[in-house]
């Protein structure tokens, strides 16, 4: 049978080497071929074989490897929002709960104090911090690491041994560290979370355009229906400014469109008897009754739509270097950072709670998001912003070579 094509909207990536991870995971399954997850769009399109795995079967894939996924429907509401709630919501308990920590840590001294730390950053580490625990968990099932790894890593050293110092060893505690790191790294992924949805706008807004109902002339009467269920064939009927549902042939009326959506041109056009109309523009002067010839995902809009979408999903060129250098880029850190401890501690004889800070600075610096992050998201603005002046870029290559364009011929 012949392989079929799938996108996936995928859930829970806050750095490429997410994407990464998720691409690895569907590349090793069986009777999947041709991966690719692009972390700003948040989707993963692929090629299958339907008699040595399903849907349902790829979904899992992706689930252990530590996200949530769900077949992509063009039009269902996002969920980004509900995710940037989320992560309001634990950025705001990790700021309560680190300000306390690092007050006290540093301005006061008395009995009992390591204990009230452990108390106020117990919560941060594994509540606010349990989204970086779960995907690093699940790239370590995947035998990869990620952004997450680095961040578990760092923070979960410093808290440990602060744990230790708490309650069986002498020494100093880490706890506005691993507190600060987590709080801090939280609000950065919640502003990528932002920047990515607003960066979704273009599309959000040429959706919007369509209207939500149709009226429709069936058994003799005008009837007000969803636009979903408008048919083939259907005699539709539009007012003056109202927007057109749907692409067809006027069959009566005369009238004024404006078409400028489409076509960006601002002059409206007459319409009349056997003239073709498309779907969102706007009907301005008289009434028309037309045949719905295009409906649903078929109309030109739709396909607008659809062409925006896998521009901005497709990968350009310089954004498959950039992947490459990321997943190279995270175990050379971890490898660094245990290097400079292995240096630090048994060569030149500094103390373990020196090389410690070492290892833990070293992760935290190291963080490669903004490498991965930059150019999908120039590129998705690029052709989102295209898109709302009438501009489409089919895709990110065409994108990337366009600034040879001169004008001449």
């Amino acid at each position: 049978m012949k392989n079929k094509e799938a996108v996936l909207q995928v859930e829970g990536m806050d750095c490429p080497s997410c994407a990464i991870t998720i691409e690895k995971s569907l590349s090793q399954a069986r009777g999947v071929s041709n991966p690719a997850v692009n972390f700003v769009t948040g989707r993963a399109s692929l090629e299958y074989n339907p008699n040595e795995i399903d849907i349902s079967e790829i979904i899992k894939v992706v689930e252990r490897a530590g996200y949530k996924a769900r077949e992509f429907e063009r039009g269902l509401k996002s969920e980004e929002e509900g995710k940037i709630r989320k992560g309001w919501y634990l950025f705001v308990l990790g700021v309560a709960l680190t300000i306390p920590i690092i007050l006290i840590e540093f301005l006061f001294d008395f009995s009992g104090k390591t204990l009230l730390l452990f108390l106020l950053a117990t919560p941060v580490q594994f509540v606010v911090g349990l989204p970086f625990y779960r995907r690093a968990y699940g790239a370590l099932r995947s035998r990869t690491t990620t952004v997450d790894t680095l961040v578990v890593l760092s923070t979960s050293a410093a808290y440990f041994y602060s744990l230790a110092v708490t309650f069986f060893i002498s020494g100093s505690t880490f706890y506005e560290a691993s507190a600060a790191i987590i709080t801090t790294i939280t609000l950065g992924m919640l502003l990528e979370d932002i920047s990515c949805n607003r960066a979704g706008e273009a599309v959000r807004k040429l959706m919007g355009l369509v209207p939500k109902t149709a009226r429709v002339i069936r058994q003799g009467e005008e009837q007000d229906i969803p636009v979903g269920h408008v048919l083939v064939g259907d005699i539709v009927v539009v007012r003056p400014g109202e927007r057109i549902p749907a692409d067809g042939v006027v069959t009566e009326g005369y009238s004024a469109v404006d078409e400028s959506v489409i076509t960006g041109e601002s002059i409206w056009v007459e319409k009349g008897e056997g003239d073709e109309i498309v779907g969102a523009t706007i009907n301005r002067t008289g009434m028309l009754k037309f045949e719905a010839k295009r409906v649903g995902s078929d109309t030109a809009l739709s396909q607008i739509i659809r062409l925006v979408e896998e521009a901005q999903g497709a990968k350009a060129p310089i954004q498959r270097i950039a992947d490459r250098v990321v997943s190279y880029f995270v175990p050379g850190v971890l490898i660094s950072a245990l290097l400079a401890f292995s240096i630090w501690y048994f060569w030149l004889d500094a103390t373990f709670l020196f090389a410690l800070t070492v290892f833990v600075a070293m992760l935290v610096v190291a963080c490669p998001c903004a490498l991965g992050i930059a150019t999908p998201t120039a590129v998705m603005v690029g052709m989102g912003k295209g898109a709302e002046h009438g501009v489409l870029v089919k895709s990110g290559r065409a994108l990337e070579t366009a600034y040879k364009v001169n004008g001449r011929r």
